[in-house]
């Protein structure tokens, strides 16, 4: 820190007072009016000491006699009363009184006017004559020990406070000799008085060497008169400088340091110190470096990271707009590394990755650039090359580079890749774009059976944005009662009543086109949104159903719930059973309808859940019954009551004599299993007629009414068994 001498006023500083000082103070000495005896009571002239007795208890020892008219009388002790109890204390008043005691006399005094006293309490007035209390030698012995304890308690904080002082200075100075950055004291005249290890280490100045001197003992030279001046000028005016400042050791080497001066002011307001705070910058090189990698750099593969990867992305970018050209993004994947950090362990799994980070480095040429985004992700600018079959070419050399296995802690291990391509500017023209666009890309390859070389598609990107943003807005819908369940009629052939209704989710939306239930239910069910959709509909059609018990005449028609086999998770059977008991509903007027394919996969605690809720009373029905794996046969080993035949037999059932004939096999067979039989898609009377002639027990579909509001459901409920045939807009109406 080479700071020229300033011409500036040397100021003297307070000496700081010691113990000695502090145990010097004193608090005032004891007067009458501090040691007045607590236990005294007024009392009036005419009173009786049996008065007072049978009054509130009381403690008083002695009592000052009152007189309306002429004020203070005098005092009777506790012990001269008691012998009187039923005289007035105006006759008690037979002693001469001793004369009252100022409340300013000095303590000593008053103890020797108790002791030439001949009675143990004497009065104590204030400088007006008013009487202020009485005082005994007790009162005032215990004054004094009450100062004793009082003294020595500020004696031993004052002591404490002096050790956590000592303490905190012995702390000071340890850290300011332990202190990295070298620090540098000096008096007004900037004659140096204090360095610590640091300011040694970094100058080669021992502090014998420098204590006395100025710093100007460091200066280097490269800095001017006019440097110096803009220092000075900031120190007296603001208080403070820093900056960086070159200076030299003691061994003649020139180095940079970052310095931070302070101006220490006492209370006068004058300089009395500069404290100088500084570091070598050179040290920190290595440092800085290292906090460049750490923030552009994958500490595993030394590649470049996300960040800087994404910074060279916007260079090309810039790069290509200007030139007019374009160039190519990979996104790579690794296809198999999942099995590798699960069977060998992520230490083994990072030196994969550092390993496949060397071939990809290798594959490539020297001016593209390969980043590795986290975990198996990698990705690659590939500089000028944009048409399709430059692409392929990387693609490949990079697919031939990772065919050979890779040698870990004595394994031979095969890792392949999925590579998703985007071309500038074709698929996009910002680095966002671009990276979405590869990444779609990479996801439309891995899906193609991984391995492979994918090249971005804008429909097929369009696709997995709409399924993006359906997702959000299933959610909210979900959140924002935006769903609403709508009922169709499942009608007995027999005899056209009405035996059972389903509940099917519906999404309106205002403004807009509503979603179908064969797009949002996958899209739930992909999402993970399955559970939270299965239980509203299971909420709401419960309580909807609950409510129409005081509809029409006939018996209650079963209510239908769908149920998916990704709802099936432990704890369901309690959920649905508390479901319907908080609605009111009864369990045997319920049944879960589950499609085929889903009882067929023997999906785990697929029974149980079918055995729990069967014992509540609740039915199950097999859907879309047909289309799946099972058959009839497998039925048996099932606790199901209800079978319902697909709609794509239904459909071509008057037309097509297979379809009729499958249709007329699944009735016969469920019949033999006694097993109720529902026909889905009925449409025309044909249709009907066909299934009534077979012996099917139900039928549902657009003849009898398209899914409907409850409102409208109450009005088909309440209407005549031969209406229900009826045209669909007369249903409606």
């Amino acid at each position: 820190m080479a700071l020229p001498k300033p011409n500036l006023t040397i100021a003297p500083t307070a000496a700081e007072p010691g113990l000695a000082g502090a145990a010097g103070r004193r608090k005032h000495a004891l007067r009458a009016g501090d040691c007045l005896c607590r236990h005294w009571m007024r009392v009036d002239a005419e009173q009786r000491y049996a008065d007072v007795l049978a009054g509130p208890g009381h403690d008083a020892r002695v009592f000052a006699v009152f007189d309306g008219g002429r004020g203070y009388l005098g005092l009777v002790e506790a012990r001269d009363a008691a012998l009187f109890p039923g005289r007035i204390f105006a006759d008690l008043l037979v002693r001469r009184q001793p004369p009252a005691l100022a409340a300013d006399m000095a303590l000593h005094a008053v103890f020797e006017r108790l002791g030439g006293a001949d009675c143990d309490y004497l009065p104590v007035v204030d400088g007006a004559g008013g009487f202020v209390g009485a005082i005994s030698m007790l009162s005032g012995v215990t004054a004094l020990l009450d100062q004793e304890r009082q003294l020595r308690g500020e004696r031993e904080q004052l002591i404490e406070s002096l050790r956590a002082e000592l303490e905190n200075r012995r702390i000071t100075a340890a850290v300011f000799d332990a202190a990295s950055e070298g620090i540098v004291v000096t008096d007004a005249d900037s004659r140096i008085i204090l360095v610590n290890a640091a300011f040694t280490r970094t100058t080669g100045y021992s502090e014998g060497e420098v204590l006395g001197q100025t710093p100007g003992i460091l200066r280097s030279g490269r800095h001017g008169a006019e440097f110096y001046d803009v220092m000075w000028r900031d120190l007296w005016d603001q208080g403070h400088w820093k900056g960086e400042i070159w200076n030299r050791r003691k061994d003649g080497k020139v180095y940079p340091e970052w310095l931070h001066i302070n101006a220490v002011r006492d209370d006068a307001g004058s300089i009395s110190y500069y404290a100088g705070v500084f570091s070598d910058i050179m040290l920190h090189e290595d440092l800085r470096n290292k906090l460049h990698n750490l923030a552009y750099y994958d500490p595993l593969t030394d590649l470049p990271n996300r960040q800087l990867f994404t910074d060279r992305l916007a260079q090309v970018v810039a790069q290509a707009q200007r030139a007019g050209s374009g160039f190519s993004v990979l996104f790579i994947d690794l296809d198999g590394f999942k099995d590798v950090n699960d069977t060998l362990g992520h230490s083994a799994g990072d030196r994969l990755l550092v390993s496949v980070a060397a071939r990809l480095r290798a594959a490539v040429r020297q001016n593209d650039t390969v980043a590795r985004l986290g975990g198996d992700e990698f990705t690659v600018i590939l500089q000028e090359s944009v048409d399709e079959s430059a692409v392929v070419t990387a693609a490949s050399k990079i697919f031939d580079a990772l065919g050979s296995p890779f040698e870990i802690d004595g394994h031979d291990l095969f890792v392949g890749a999925s590579i998703g391509a985007s071309r500038y500017p074709d698929d996009g023209v910002t680095v966002e774009q671009l990276l979405i666009a590869a990444d779609s890309a990479m996801y439309r390859a891995k899906g193609e059976g991984k391995g492979r070389l994918g090249f971005y598609s804008a429909i097929l990107h369009q696709r997995a944005t709409h399924r993006v943003e359906t997702v959000s807005a299933l959610r909210s819908a979900l959140n924002q009662q935006g769903l609403r369940v709508h009922w169709q009629p499942q009608v007995n052939l027999a005899d056209g009543t009405i035996g059972g209704i389903e509940a099917l989710a519906r999404w309106p939306r205002p403004d807009e086109e509503p979603i179908s239930p064969a797009v949002f239910i996958p899209i739930a069910e992909q999402s993970g949104l399955i559970d939270a959709l299965g239980l509203w509909v299971l909420e709401t059609a419960c309580a909807e159903a609950a409510s129409l018990c005081d509809v029409g005449s006939g018996c209650f028609p079963r209510v239908a719930i769908n149920f998916s086999p990704l709802q099936l998770k432990p704890g369901i059977e309690r959920a649905v059973i508390d479901v319907v008991r908080v609605s009111g509903l009864d369990p045997a007027a319920l049944e879960l309808e589950l499609t085929e394919s889903a009882l067929a996969t023997g999906r785990e605690g697929m029974l149980e859940f079918l055995r729990k809720i069967g014992e509540t009373g609740i039915d199950v029905a097999v859907d879309d019954f047909g289309t799946g794996s099972s058959n009839l046969a497998t039925l048996k080993t099932l606790p199901v009551q209800k079978v319902k035949i697909d709609r794509s037999f239904v459909c071509d059932m008057v037309s097509t004599p297979n379809d009729r004939e499958i249709v007329a096999a699944i009735i016969s067979m469920a019949h033999a299993l006694n097993l109720k039989v529902v026909a889905e898609g009925v449409e025309t009377h044909e249709q009907a007629r066909i299934l009534r002639d077979l012996g099917c027990d139900m039928a549902q579909g657009y003849l009898y009414s398209r899914p409907v509001p409850l409102a409208d459901l109450r009005v088909l409920l309440a209407a005549p068994a031969h209406q229900i045939g009826a045209p669909t807009e007369l249903v409606a109406g």
